[in-house]
């Protein structure tokens, strides 16, 4: 699979409706995974999510994690980074109705945004240390070496 460059990058990231498959280090140190929403401003990722979800804790604990963003279909795409992530605000009401919309639809991401708005979510902030990213068919050349 060839490399991706920044701009393909940042096209698949912020243009269509992957989940982020976050993993987290549970408290017995063993990774625990997360399907979740997130947002991509070019440096960091944001997600929200429940502030009794254990993944959040997790987070609180140690902010130490991984994700792979893919798509589930040929020609696959896949980015996978470690990184750094804390909580930017424990009782964050931000604007999140981008998310719903692109995750669910104009009509249901609506309705969903408006049902769950006033639930406060921790806000999460995302740095990658490295990513990688591939996309298309095809072994990368260095398994040919």
């Amino acid at each position: 699979m060839p490399k991706m460059d920044k701009r393909q990058l940042d096209d698949f990231l912020t243009g269509g409706a992957y989940l982020m498959k976050l993993a987290t280090l549970a408290e017995d140190g063993y990774p625990y995974v997360n399907p979740v929403w997130y947002d991509y401003d070019g440096d960091a990722f944001y997600v929200a999510g429940r502030r009794k979800a254990n993944w959040v804790a997790n987070i609180r604990r140690d902010g130490r994690v991984s994700f792979c963003i893919d798509t589930p279909e040929a020609p696959y795409i896949r980015v996978a980074a470690t990184a750094d992530a804390d909580i930017a605000d424990g009782e964050w009401f931000g604007e999140w109705r981008h998310w719903a919309v692109r995750y669910l639809g104009e009509e249901a991401g609506g309705e969903y945004y408006e049902n769950t708005k006033l639930t406060p979510r921790a806000y999460i902030r995302i740095v990658p240390r490295k990513i990688t990213a591939w996309a298309g068919p095809g072994w990368h050349p260095r398994y040919n070496e």
